[in-house]
């Protein structure tokens, strides 16, 4: 998973944090599956600015404060957008516009309790009775049942908005995430398609896409995907690490090798491309002192990140430096006591 965007809640989990899957294989932490996410893509407009100049001299303009929400949930920056909505709400209840913007902000929230995705569903209700055949609607009602788990509902919905408008984007982009959440893999990847066809030069689609194949394994077509996206946003860590990890899945080292570096020229933080060098000098170029390197670089930026103590560990015990892999395992138990790779590395080491 994968990061926008976004219109729709299920989209906002690839979006703020790095998030890194690993699994093990003979005791050995693979390289990162997953995606560097931005860490931060809100970026200030003049627009934004001119209307924050504005509804500070009339902050009882309800379309101020709407289009300052448009412009934050444009932006991805969901407390402004949630500010922004409940403040235009509070001013103007029998506001449509008003009313569309709360309910999406309290369910594109951080972790939104059960409350307010119930709050949003009956905000969503009302707009659908004054506004019956708007398919945006109904996709965004579908999306606060498919956030408790009614998928059935959910997909009810998405079927009537498609109904109306058999070519609305989001309509296949929440039907695609339901299927991917219930693992029907195939027909989430058949929605996801169709609405990038729909709409070639959408971006998040693009990705989507690009981390559904690398789940199902299919790395070439993933890669193919991932180079759509950056061609759209030259600059997005997502794409740049998809590319890379890409070709790193493809065996083709030297490439992947030269994409973590150019992704750490944009951002020097992103540690897990550290990592995924690390491990390819580690474990496919037989570099260990490289690969030492770039674990040590990796464990400046995050220190706190359990998989690179043992990877590190690891190097230093290939090297046949033992006093350094035990110091590199005893610190990765400091941090998870119960953590078995590095547990059972220092009983190898007794």
């Amino acid at each position: 998973m994968r990061l926008p965007f976004l219109k729709l809640r299920y989209l906002v989990s690839f979006i703020s944090v790095t998030i890194i899957f690993i699994s093990c294989d003979n005791n050995k932490i693979k390289d990162s599956d997953q995606y560097y996410a931005d860490a931060n893509i809100v970026k200030e407009t003049n627009r934004l600015e001119l209307l924050a100049d504005s509804v500070e001299k009339d902050p009882n303009n309800v379309q101020l404060w709407i289009e300052i929400g448009e412009l934050c949930k444009e932006d991805l920056n969901f407390k402004c957008a949630l500010d922004a909505g409940a403040r235009a709400y509070i001013l103007d209840s029998t506001n449509i516009e008003a009313r569309k913007l709360y309910a999406w902000s309290l369910i594109n929230k951080p972790n939104p309790p059960l409350e307010d995705i119930e709050n949003s569903k009956k905000h969503y209700k009302y707009v659908l009775s004054v506004k019956p055949k708007d398919p945006a609607v109904m996709v965004e009602l579908a999306n606060t049942y498919s956030l408790t788990g009614d998928f059935k509902t959910a997909i009810k919905y998405i079927n009537d908005a498609l109904k109306i408008d058999e070519e609305y984007r989001d309509a296949y982009v929440l039907k695609g995430s339901i299927y991917k959440t219930t693992e029907k893999l195939d027909l989430a990847l058949s929605s996801y398609q169709t609405a990038v066809q729909l709409d070639p030069d959408f971006f998040i689609g693009h990705l989507q896409i690009g981390w559904l194949l690398t789940e199902m394994g299919n790395h070439k077509l993933a890669l193919e995907y991932y180079e759509n996206a950056s061609e759209l946003k030259p600059e997005n860590l997502n794409a740049a690490y998809g590319i890379a990890k890409s070709q790193q899945d493809l065996g083709k080292f030297d490439e992947a090798l030269k994409g973590y570096r150019e992704l750490l020229e944009i951002d020097s933080t992103a540690y897990v491309a550290y990592f995924n060098q690390g491990y390819i000098k580690h474990y496919h170029q037989s570099e260990l002192d490289s690969a030492i390197y770039y674990y040590n670089e990796l464990l400046d930026v995050e220190p706190e990140y359990i998989h690179g103590w043992y990877q590190l560990g690891e190097a230093y015990y290939s090297k046949g430096r033992e006093a350094d892999a035990a110091r590199a395992f005893s610190k990765a138990l400091r941090i998870d006591e119960n953590y078995q790779p590095a547990i059972d590395a220092s009983q190898k080491l007794r």
